[in-house]
């Protein structure tokens, strides 16, 4: 067993493990953190997650969003189970969802974007370090779409995270993308200094 997969299941475990009160404290903490911080960020174009199996919940930072005015788009996989690619497509309340073969719910029915047209794009995780890094399921579709980010490109890529999930080492590979910073319900962790 190598240490990335032993870091994935302790803290998967421990995630699992978060009472529901634990998790809208979390929540309502990241809202207010992101007002702190968001004047750092360009974000009229943003990418997020619909929030699955105890992550850091996104839903009130998505609402702050589209209060703002921003435009908000979620992921979307592609249904070829060999392929590892996802698209961001538009988001608003009054979106149609389907259930992808992994149960996450996706806006149907709406437009997509390029990622490399995104101010910033939320990523969740399963661990991070402050080099940058993170651990995420291990199905490797946010390193693998990441892939297509220009190198001019100004989008920003973001991790939400609990405090607990921040470790020593992800381990990192060569394919890993790393990000510029991390939220936490109580920090914002910047790697590009």
């Amino acid at each position: 067993m190598n240490d990335k997969l032993t870091l994935r299941r302790k803290t998967i475990l421990k995630r699992d493990n978060l009472s529901k009160e634990s998790r809208v404290n979390s929540e309502i903490s990241l809202g207010l953190m992101w007002d702190e911080v968001k004047s750092k960020f360009k974000h009229k174009r943003a990418a997020l997650y619909w929030p699955v199996n105890n992550e850091i919940s996104t839903k009130s930072l998505i609402k702050n969003l589209l209060t703002e005015r921003s435009e908000c788009y979620l992921p979307v996989v592609s249904e070829d189970k060999d392929n590892k690619y996802m698209e961001f497509k538009y988001f608003t309340k009054k979106n149609k969802f389907t259930r992808n073969r992994f149960s996450i719910p996706e806006p149907v029915e709406t437009k997509k974007i390029n990622i490399n047209e995104l101010d910033i794009i939320f990523m969740p995780c399963v661990c991070f370090d402050l080099n940058g890094n993170r651990i995420g399921m291990g199905q490797g579709f946010y390193d693998k779409t990441l892939e297509g980010l220009y190198k001019s490109s100004s989008t920003k890529l973001l991790i939400l995270a609990y405090e607990f999930q921040e470790v020593m080492s992800c381990f990192p590979e060569a394919h890993d993308i790393k990000a510029d910073a991390c939220l936490t319900p109580n920090k914002l962790h910047n790697f590009e200094n």
